[in-house]
């Protein structure tokens, strides 16, 4: 009996023991829940001049797919500079654009380019896509994109923007920040490429020097032609 009883008591404690973490587990769920950050919110200002960020770029095309992470500077009067690391983190291609014109500098081959913008851009979204509509896509800034680049913008039903289209190229938004203007996540497409872009950090008006916008190529780099270069640079 005494022994019957002893096994009783030991029971209830190990029953009581599993019921103690059980509930401390629950807590520390429900603790780390409430400690979630909230959605990051981002509120562009009534006037914006530069935008600068990072993101993840993907690319499907008729060479086929590559991946790599994109850190960018827009000045919206039409000037960026694009920079492309490789997955490893290791900086691939440096690009400047200015207007119609482009500069590419491939710093691991020392070789670089220099021509028209539209060359590079359609061969990343199969059209021409100048740097300013681009930073105003990134930007949400549609009313200077509907009236001033042509673009045909449809909303939903709260009067948000979900997707625009010019000539052979579309995009779509598929994620916004808080509290939803402007995209994260925007896929592009055309007849021949698809391009998924995800912002992964985005700023407004953090102004940069004059010099950040120039091409710098170092002396004895090789200068390519354009058949030389193509498709080279996003590998």
């Amino acid at each position: 009996m005494p022994q019957g009883g002893g096994s009783k008591r030991g029971g209830r404690l190990k029953s009581n023991s599993l019921g103690l973490i059980l509930l401390i587990f629950a807590v520390y769920i429900l603790s780390l829940a409430g400690c979630r950050p909230s959605p990051v919110r981002l509120v562009p200002p009534a006037k914006v001049d530069y935008l600068d960020g990072q993101a993840s770029f993907s690319l499907r095309g008729p060479d086929g797919a590559v991946r790599f992470r994109l850190s960018f500077c827009y000045r919206l009067e039409n000037q960026a500079r694009l920079e492309l690391f490789d997955p490893l983190g290791r900086l691939q291609t440096i690009v400047w654009l200015k207007g119609e014109l482009a500069t590419l500098y491939l710093p691991a081959d020392r070789v670089f380019w220099a021509g028209e913008s539209r060359l590079i851009t359609a061969e990343v979204f199969g059209q021409a896509l100048p740097a300013r509509e681009l930073a105003r896509i990134l930007a949400g800034r549609w009313s200077e994109l509907e009236v001033d680049d042509g673009w045909e913008l449809q909303v939903d039903e709260t009067g948000s923007v979900v997707s625009g289209k010019r000539a052979d190229l579309s995009f779509d938004i598929k994620e916004t920040f808080a509290p939803g203007r402007v995209p994260k996540t925007v896929l592009f497409t055309s007849r021949d490429c698809m391009v998924r872009m995800k912002l992964l950090k985005l700023h407004f008006n953090r102004p940069r020097p004059e010099s950040v916008f120039q091409p710098s190529i170092p002396a004895g780099t090789r200068k390519l032609a354009w058949e030389e270069i193509s498709g080279r640079w996003k590998k």
